[in-house]
């Protein structure tokens, strides 16, 4: 974590006097000792590294700094002692920085660049973090890097849900062994039923199926299903239907030896299904020595509805609410489902949500109100059959206005207690910490979905975002340049890479992104092409386009419409920064307090509160929160975002105001 920098002090400091290598005492930095005359690094086991002089002197520079931010200045000033050097002298003495902190290993400490400002040491590998970045853990599985995340004691309990320390099970697609090959989503939709069950089980954390059954057939090489998803068990099985009777075949292997320690075959009438189910996952419950949690008996559904219900079941674990359509598939065969098993808890859950993201997405039929009224029936209804259908809650909190700030939290911290070990329930938390500024509480439940679902892409693009957020620029567009490569037709991640990349300065893999857009069409082409121009002339000197994008913006805020936030965010990163203020001040943000109003920012919710954001080191960016209605929750809540002990002004007192008012 940060070096025990007082949240109350501005977020740089004035250089403290040159950097003298004989006369500096002795240095701690975490396990590490720096000792007069501080040309070596020594180690708790007495192994020492000899240290250039110059990379010692900015290293001291940075610890002596207390976890504060030193700009450029201020390290020419100690380091160099005035002396003028290239622009890129600093640069390269902070890569040889990082070069040394991953020699060192251990995770010991990171330099962190805050765009446009300087740089910051960030120490890690302490027992108790608040959700700080390890560089060096990065290589390992997503799941392994969430169990060193704080549970729900750390920090206060600012972040919500306990991480079980026990078994990581993924259950694989099973295998369809009928003649009819259109039978395959029964065979994957029984094992899904399975999955839903036991993730149900406290202390048992399960992978989503978006993550396990990614591997079918041939694919299913315990030792590559474990090391891609760090798991410890594996439960797989085989699924042959005849008629009305149905036999499936389940083993349990433990991934470390590779040995099965459980196995069954069971024959049964599919009127049998949902208690075989409960069966199966039972006997792998006590396998694992975890309790097992059943939910309420499911009433009788016959073999078609449920043939129904597993079909759409299938359209929502594997869509998304954002750049797709599958609520709008899903919702009319669960209607159908609900309609001939009015009983089915999990069909109206499914069915709660299903209208919720089509009722936040373009592809919605009806109005407002009819559209909100349709998700609290499937809610209530569900949570009626069974109280413990905790995915209802976020269906809730996409109805709620988007300045609706403590009754969104509320309702998907209800979400995370009825299923802390849910991706889902996760990734909204994450984006609503987002939104509001929590940063690295943003990438805490990132990293926890993504520890769940680590092959999806949009769990590894949650992380990718944060690390950016937080202030790892290296990590983050590191990050995106990789899950590009493994997926370059996901819009999502193509199109957050080139904003990424090139609000931030990293041009070769803007570049390389840049060579993806042509695989898309139609509307997504042409918000491509938007893309590409704002990185045109961010990257070109022409102040043509920069004025023009300026002027039609203040057109926009003098007519009184909204102003979405990303682009005011872009207007400081041209240069206006003050002019984006002004802009804020005559802009209409009433559609963030309507039910029906769209979201601040396209799919960046918390744009401003980047550590490259220039916006919020004015005083005058605390109004704009306010008239967001983001000072009145900061108040009342308590949770106030990363940013505040960073400014170099008194933001907590004068949201305090502002928000009173």
């Amino acid at each position: 974590m940060a070096m025990s920098a007082s949240r109350d002090t501005p977020d740089t400091l004035p250089s403290a006097g040159p950097i003298d290598l004989a006369r500096e005492s002795t240095l701690r930095i975490g396990p590490l000792r720096l000792e007069p005359p501080l040309r070596r690094i020594l180690h708790q086991d007495g192994r020492e590294e000899i240290v250039e002089p110059r990379v010692m002197q900015v290293l001291v520079a940075l610890a002596r700094a207390g976890g504060n931010i030193l700009t450029r200045d201020d390290l020419l000033a100690s380091c160099w002692r005035g002396v003028i050097v290239g622009e890129d002298a600093i640069s390269r003495v902070m890569g040889r920085l990082r070069r040394l902190s991953e020699q060192l290993g251990d995770g010991v400490f990171m330099i962190e660049t805050i765009t446009k400002v300087g740089y910051r040491l960030v120490l890690l590998g302490e027992a108790k973090r608040e959700a700080e970045i390890d560089e060096a853990s990065l290589a390992a599985p997503p799941a392994a890097r969430a169990a060193r995340l704080p549970s729900a004691g750390a920090a206060g309990q600012r972040v919500r849900g306990e991480i079980a320390r026990g078994p990581l099970l993924a259950v694989l697609a099973f295998d369809n062994l009928s003649a009819d090959p259109e039978m395959d989503f029964f065979s994957d939709g029984v094992a899904e039923e399975i999955q839903q069950t036991l993730s149900r089980s406290p202390g048992l954390r399960v992978i989503a199926r978006a993550s396990a059954f990614q591997f079918r057939g041939a694919d299913k090489v315990v030792r590559t299903i474990a090391s891609q998803l760090a798991v410890t068990h594996l439960l797989d099985g085989s699924i042959r239907r005849s008629g009305p009777r149905v036999r499936i075949a389940a083993q349990l292997v433990d991934c470390g030896t590779e040995v099965s320690v459980w196995s069954d075959r069971f024959d049964r009438q599919l009127d049998d299904i949902f208690a075989l189910q409960d069966e199966i996952a039972a006997a792998v419950a006590r396998a694992l020595q975890v309790v097992f949690s059943p939910a309420p008996p499911t009433p009788d559904i016959d073999v078609a509805t449920y043939e129904l219900f597993l079909r759409a079941q299938s359209i929502i674990s594997e869509g998304g609410r954002v750049f797709d359509d599958s609520g709008a598939a899903a919702a009319p065969l669960l209607e159908q489902v609900v309609r001939d098993a009015p009983g089915h808890a999990r069909a109206w859950e499914l069915l709660a949500n299903a209208r919720a993201w089509s009722l936040r997405s373009g592809s919605r039929t009806v109005g407002y109100a009819e559209g909100r009224a349709a998700v609290v029936e499937a809610a209530e209804t569900a949570l009626r059959l069974d109280p413990t259908r905790g995915g209802v809650y976020e269906a809730l909190a996409m109805l709620e206005p988007w300045g609706a700030y403590l009754a969104r939290e509320a309702l998907l911290m209800r979400a995370i207690d009825a299923g802390p070990n849910e991706p889902g329930a996760l990734t909204a938390m994450s984006t609503f910490c987002w939104s509001v500024g929590r940063v690295r509480d943003a990438l805490t439940y990132a990293e926890r979905a993504c520890s769940l679902n680590p092959l999806f892409p949009a769990a590894r693009l949650a992380v990718a975002q944060m690390q950016g957020y937080v202030g790892a620029h290296d990590v983050c567009v590191r990050m995106h340049d990789e899950i590009r490569q493994r997926w370059p037709q996901n819009f999502a991640i193509v199109s957050s890479t080139l904003n990424f990349a090139c609000s931030l300065g990293y041009w070769d893999v803007y570049d390389r992104a840049a060579a993806d857009v042509s695989a898309f069409t139609g509307d997504r082409a042409e918000l491509m092409r938007t893309i590409l121009h704002y990185g045109a002339v961010l990257r070109g000197d022409d102040p043509a386009p920069r004025r023009r994008f300026l002027e039609r913006l203040r057109a926009h805020a003098a007519r009184g419409e909204p102003v979405a936030l990303n682009r005011l965010g872009q207007l400081c990163l041209y240069g206006f920064e003050e002019e984006a203020l002004d802009i804020a001040e005559q802009a209409n943000f009433d559609h963030m307090f309507d039910p029906d109003g769209p979201m601040p920012s396209f799919v960046f919710p918390g744009v401003l509160f980047g550590p490259w954001s220039s916006m919020n080191r004015n005083p005058r960016f605390v109004a704009l929160c306010a008239r967001l209605g983001l000072c009145d929750y900061w108040v009342r809540s308590g949770r106030w975002p990363d940013c505040a002990g960073h400014l170099p002004y008194n933001f907590k007192g004068e949201a305090a105001r502002l928000g009173r008012r």
